[in-house]
């Protein structure tokens, strides 16, 4: 006798849609793209390059790494918003083109719709950074000093990471700084241990050369906790309770895709960055692994990063030239 689970059961598998169930190919059978809005050689390049070569070894399939520049990273975001979502075409992104720049620009897609985030796949650490023979030696002593003068800050360009940074500095702090946009982010280093600008938030990677040679002095650090590599640098969120500007990269697909599939690669992801051997690899590039999201955890994430850089954006009036 058949129980009526059993029935239905049987019964599905004899309807057409049952029997199309059964014949859809196995994802995947070809093929994948994963799409970046930098050009190669940079570091976003060599990330994805690195994630796409373990995936592709454990999917079977060809992984392409196809650089999509343009448009502040967003053209290669909004290509995969409007691919199909079948699981053929990824994305590695970051917090620019996904939490920052739809409050900047006027996109043609939202990255909080037209996205399935799958994992955070990294982070990188800022550093608050003057010259080596500043007064200030303690981020209280700089707040304090912008009590009595207006000090410089220096940033790579209106609207990007460490500029927005600085303003969240600002705001958390009532430090007096004035932002000076530069044309990159090594140019304004050039200028910070010339001793034209007093102050900027740099990449811990990038920093750490100048704070060993002794041509500039560590602050502070944005991670919520100390950063490994500089024991003794405090972070500001012991200044300042929930400080965190720590810019992120994320794989996603577009909106739609099944939810097997982003679970899969989500898996798969959180591997690589657990295993010792892809941790070396990537804090070689100057990426810290962040393994432990799954994609509901990665759309939590972005959406609070979303709403975090947003606020920032529209508290201190940031505007695009």
């Amino acid at each position: 006798m058949f129980t009526r689970r059993q029935l239905l059961v049987s019964t599905a598998c004899l309807s057409p849609l049952g029997l199309a169930a059964q014949t859809t190919p196995a994802w995947p059978n070809r093929p994948i793209k994963m799409l970046i809005g930098f050009p190669a050689g940079q570091g976003s390049d060599a990330a994805a390059r690195f994630y796409a070569d373990h995936l592709q070894k454990e999917l079977g399939q060809p992984m392409i790494v196809e650089n999509r520049p343009g448009a502040g990273a967003t053209l290669a975001a909004g290509l995969v918003a409007t691919a199909p979502p079948d699981g053929y075409t990824l994305l590695l992104t970051s917090s620019g083109p996904m939490a920052v720049a739809p409050h900047l620009y006027k996109l043609a897609f939202d990255p909080l719709k037209g996205l399935e985030p799958i994992a955070v796949v990294g982070s990188t650490t800022l550093t608050l950074v003057v010259r080596a023979d500043h007064p200030a030696k303690t981020v209280a002593q700089l707040v304090a000093m912008t009590r009595q003068k207006e000090l410089d800050g220096g940033s790579g360009g209106n609207g990007v990471t460490n500029h927005l940074t600085l303003e969240m500095f600002k705001i958390s702090s009532g430090a007096r700084i004035n932002h000076v946009p530069y044309k990159g982010a090594a140019a304004a280093m050039t200028d910070l241990i010339g001793g034209h600008i007093d102050v900027m938030f740099e990449t811990t990677t990038a920093a750490m050369a100048h704070v060993k040679a002794g041509r500039l002095r560590a602050l502070a650090v944005t991670s919520p906790k100390r950063y490994p590599d500089l024991p003794d640098v405090p972070a500001l969120s012991e200044s300042f309770p929930g400080f965190e500007a720590t810019p992120w990269a994320m794989v996603a697909a577009p909106a739609g895709t099944p939810a097997p599939i982003l679970e899969r690669l989500s898996v798969m992801l959180n591997r690589i960055m657990s295993d010792e051997g892809g941790k070396r690899q990537l804090r070689a590039m100057g990426i810290d692994p962040t393994p432990g999201t799954s994609p509901a955890g990665a759309k939590t994430y972005l959406t609070a990063e979303y709403q975090k850089w947003g606020s920032i954006i529209r508290k201190a009036n940031v505007k695009l030239d």
